[in-house]
């Protein structure tokens, strides 16, 4: 008699198991996940009527440093955050590929599987793919208007959309700051990450993990110009690409501060001697920036240094985007201006 009930009561529980959700989603759980992409959806990025369709995110470019550069099958767990919470595991593949005219370049296409999860998703709201070191991958939407939006981008380090009136993220977290430093009298532009597109993805990388060193060489290496202002500059794999794309003709101007410039591990001085243009700050108490922008287009910025260190043993971050109106460039050259004088 005890034996039937204990299988009963077995039974019972396999059967409570399987039909709960055994794999519940927090925004705190980002912090699990080393690479993260987010872009407004598009209408090609939803459901469309044929069921025959291929299922596929448009506009993958982005997602090349995070999902890599060949074709991979991902364990995927897919969650909506609307009027209720839907959540399934499925499957997911990042089909790489390269045709002769492309010139050695390549292209991705993420294919996801009809799902609950996707057939919710609508135009305008927020997707979010992350992978885990282990490849895990998580395809989020967020529902356009929903609070988590807000927290989403709180968490990865991004500005969430405020009424002009109120103080931006950035503001609550460092404070007001001051508009001059001794003599120097250039107001500093403001320096925001911009509002997530339908255009390209924003993409966000946590050390320690090289994500974004190898993401910050990738921009360098298919760069024609570039302009850096970087506090610490002793990342030996970041340098030597910033070399090699001063010889093979990308223009090339750096800032860094002048205290770090003295430290023994700075690459400042080989850079200078290669004829690379290199100026030391000064004027302001440090030069504390750590952003670059290539093209005058695609920005790198957040607190990664460009050192070893901020790589193998630190917690940091790097934010990559498109700037919109060309803060970025008009505060460096404010900046270069104010140096080289």
């Amino acid at each position: 008699m005890f034996k039937r009930i204990r299988i009963l009561f077995l039974s019972v529980i396999a059967v409570l198991s399987l039909s709960c959700s055994c794999y519940a989603f927090e925004i705190s759980d980002l912090s699990n996940y080393s690479a993260i992409a987010v872009k407004t959806m598009k209408k090609t990025d939803t459901i469309r009527p044929d069921k025959k369709h291929t299922l596929e995110i448009t506009g993958t470019k982005g997602l090349e440093s995070v999902l890599g550069k060949e074709k991979k099958s991902f364990e995927t767990l897919y969650v909506y955050i609307g009027k209720k919470t839907i959540k399934e595991y499925s499957s997911a593949k990042w089909y790489y590929y390269y045709q002769k005219s492309w010139n050695g370049r390549g292209r991705g296409k993420l294919h996801y599987k009809r799902n609950d999860v996707m057939k919710s998703a609508a135009v305008g709201d927020m997707l979010v793919v992350a992978r885990k070191p282990n490849d895990e991958l998580l395809m989020l939407v967020i529902k356009d208007g929903n609070d988590a939006k807000d927290a989403v981008l709180a968490h990865v380090g991004m500005q969430p959309d405020k009424p002009a009136e109120e103080p931006s993220f950035w503001s609550k977290l460092w404070g007001a700051a001051e508009t001059k430093t001794e003599e120097y009298d250039v107001e500093p532009a403001a320096l925001p990450i911009p509002p997530v597109s339908e255009k390209s993805w924003v993409r966000i990388y946590f050390t320690p993990g090289t994500d974004c060193e190898d993401s910050i060489v990738n921009e360098i290496e298919k760069a024609k110009k570039m302009n850096i202002a970087v506090y610490s500059i002793t990342n030996r794999k970041i340098v030597d690409a910033i070399l090699a794309a001063h010889k093979r003709g990308a223009k090339v101007r750096v800032i860094t501060d002048r205290t770090m410039a003295g430290n023994k591990y700075s690459l400042d001085e080989e850079m200078a001697a290669a004829g690379i243009p290199v100026v030391i700050h000064k004027k302001h108490k440090i030069m504390h920036n750590k952003y670059a922008i290539f093209d005058g287009k695609t920005v790198v910025t957040g607190s990664y240094n460009w050192t070893a260190s901020a790589t193998k043993s630190n917690a940091e971050n790097c934010t990559f985007f498109e700037q919109p109106n060309k803060e970025y460039s008009i505060n460096f050259n404010e900046l270069w201006d104010s140096y080289t004088k």
